[in-house]
């Protein structure tokens, strides 16, 4: 038989456990990883190059973003950057430099960046960002790694993505049985052609030294 009393103590328990839990979650801190730079879409010219899509949506701990720096990974060559209302983008052999009008956090940003990809369908190339914000604060994504903390933009090439390789026209080799190339003939006929007058030159001689 369970007295009153027992009843309190297990319902003082009961709550004490809740209010712990409760407090508990407040001090886990959000995982960076749930919010970051992302290559969102990849799309192919038909040109052989790519438009690529970047976009985030969070600042530094609530200050706005008003900077953002891509770098370019091995087999990538920026070609051109898109400008949204408010930012410039200043374009380097390596890099991508965007900078404005800041983006508050929560907000929506997006930044087109026209390339040029060498490589292997399937092949993976992250591209190292640094994302600073009005308050001094910034967040630096480049792990190569996709779970990391801090991943990388990424994004895996397709055969759509990727360059044309260009091709070096090759001479085709002589096969047996081919016929001689026209010069090989004027060759052949300018010697036989030499053989004859040769010959009737000599038989001219000898004929004339016999008359006289």
């Amino acid at each position: 038989m369970t007295t009153r009393t027992g009843r309190s103590f297990a319902d003082v328990g009961r709550r004490l456990a809740t209010g712990a839990a409760v407090v508990l979650l407040c001090l886990v801190p959000a995982a960076p990883a749930a919010a970051h730079v992302l290559i969102e879409t990849v799309e192919p010219n038909g040109d052989g190059t790519a438009t690529l899509t970047l976009t985030f949506d969070h600042g530094c701990e609530g200050d706005p973003t008003d900077t953002l720096e891509v770098s370019m990974p091995d087999g990538v060559e920026a070609l051109a950057a898109g400008q949204p209302d408010g930012w410039t983008a200043e374009l380097e052999p390596g890099s991508v430099l965007w900078a404005g009008k800041a983006v508050p956090d929560g907000d929506r940003a997006e930044f087109t960046l026209d390339v040029r990809v060498t490589g292997t369908v399937g092949q993976s190339f992250a591209f190292p960002a640094e994302q600073r914000c009005a308050g001094g604060g910034s967040y630096r994504w480049t792990d190569t790694d996709p779970s990391g903390d801090h991943p990388a933009p990424t994004f895996v090439a397709t055969a759509a993505s990727l360059a044309e390789t260009p091709t070096v026209p090759t001479t085709p080799a002589a096969t047996a049985g081919s016929p001689p190339v026209p010069t090989a003939w004027l060759v052949a006929g300018i010697v036989l052609i030499s053989v004859i007058a040769g010959a009737a030159g000599a038989r001219l001689t000898r004929r004339h030294e016999r008359l006289t």
